[in-house]
């Protein structure tokens, strides 16, 4: 099991019913969606913040850096908006960088109400949950299966950087490059074959199109959903007075 996993399953939340974690941190990311910036997407990152790292107890080295990864993408994709091609010289755009804090400001915001709810919720408990909301079997045994592939090949890709480290594969900037495209080529390879083993031990494991897991149905408290509900509704409020 990878760090996020074991998080998820070990945190003081884990064992609480998904359909008060659902309504927590979806209710948060609709908010993110519907309150203007930047009070209201302060107050969910506070709240997912205090919600992941203070009554989950999900460590903080784990926590921190699932919510800051992101953020490499986030700059990446504002460039577009913030710079301007005029007469062959980049030049800042003002509305585009209006444009551009906003969505960062929103995107910050939704991904803190995602990635707490998988620090705190189980893989095997979401599914659980969606097979009995109705979720169709064959999608709930595409999403286990790519999610197992996932995890795979992230341990294999980990394991792939430390054996170029341990060859000094990365000594130069000119192996470096060399080394990362055969980590790339070598992960496409074993991606193909990983995911036709895993489709058949599924297969072994349940009818094809059927994903079993061993997840119970824990009754929802009523006190914490008019908890839940006062906490998401006071976001958006103070989000939309600001």
């Amino acid at each position: 099991m990878n760090p996020l996993e074991l998080a998820a399953a070990h945190n003081r939340w884990s064992d609480r019913p998904v359909a008060e974690k659902l309504l927590l941190f979806g209710g948060l990311l609709v908010a993110a969606l519907l309150v203007p910036p930047p009070v209201g997407h302060a107050a969910i990152l506070a709240v997912c913040c205090v919600c992941g790292l203070v009554l989950a107890r999900v460590p903080a080295r784990v926590y921190l850096p699932a919510l800051l990864a992101p953020a490499v993408f986030l700059a990446l994709g504002v460039g577009p908006l913030v710079w301007d091609l005029v007469g062959g010289r980049l030049v800042v755009d003002p509305t585009g960088v209006d444009a551009a804090w906003r969505a960062v400001s929103r995107a910050i915001a939704a991904t803190a109400a995602t990635v707490t709810l998988a620090c705190t919720t189980p893989a095997a408990d979401l599914l659980a949950a969606g097979r009995r909301a109705g979720l169709p079997a064959p999608l709930a045994h595409v999403v286990d299966t790519t999610y197992r592939l996932v995890g795979i090949l992230v341990g294999t890709t980990r394991t792939l950087r430390q054996a170029h480290d341990l060859r000094l594969g990365h000594r130069t900037a000119r192996a470096a490059i060399t080394s990362v495209g055969t980590q790339f080529a070598t992960v496409f390879v074993l991606a193909l074959s990983r995911a036709r083993a895993i489709d058949d031990a599924m297969a072994l494991r349940a009818e094809r199109g059927e994903t079993a897991v061993l997840a119970p149905a824990r009754p929802v408290s009523a006190a914490r959903l008019v908890v839940i509900t006062v906490v998401v509704g006071a976001v958006v409020a103070v989000g939309m007075a600001a």
